[in-house]
C-alpha cells in the first residue's frame, strides 16, 4: 500500500508525544506512514499551499492519491493505518458520530493552539 504522509508540528509537546506514539505503533504495522515535522521541514507546506499555522491548528495528512485531509478526517486516516486503532476510526466515522468526532477534535485542537500561544511556543 502507498504511503500516508502525516504533517504535524513538533513544537507542541502534546502533539509531538501523540505523533511519537503513533509512529511507534505504525512501524509495527504493514501500512506505510511517513511523519513530517513541518516546523523543521517546511517543504510540504509549500507543496500543499499551507501555512505553518494551518498545521499548528490541525493535524494534516496527505493520502496516497494526493488528497489533503485536515482535522478529524486526518486523524481517522491515521488511525485506520495504526494497528489496533482501525476499529476506533470506523466507530468515529459512523453517521452521526462523525459530527461529534469532528467537533471534539476541533475543540481539543483549538485548546492546544491557545495553550501553546499562551505559553510562548509560537
Amino acid at each position: 500500500m502507498a504511503e500516508l504522509t502525516v504533517l504535524y508540528n513538533a513544537v507542541c509537546p502534546v502533539c509531538r508525544e501523540g505523533i511519537c506514539h503513533f509512529e511507534r505503533r505504525t512501524k509495527s504495522g504493514p501500512e506505510g506512514v511517513v511523519y513530517v515535522d513541518v516546523s523543521s521541514v517546511p517543504g510540504p507546506l509549500r507543496e500543499h499551499d499551507l501555512h505553518l499555522n494551518d498545521v499548528r491548528r490541525k493535524l494534516h495528512v496527505v493520502t496516497p492519491d494526493g488528497a489533503l485531509l485536515a482535522g478529524w478526517p486526518a486523524i481517522s486516516a491515521l488511525w485506520q493505518r495504526t494497528p489496533g486503532w482501525g476499529w476506533l476510526a470506523r466507530l468515529g466515522d459512523l453517521p452521526g458520530v462523525r459530527i461529534v468526532s469532528g467537533m471534539t477534535y476541533s475543540a481539543t485542537a483549538q485548546l492546544l493552539w491557545w495553550w501553546n500561544r499562551a505559553s510562548g511556543r509560537w
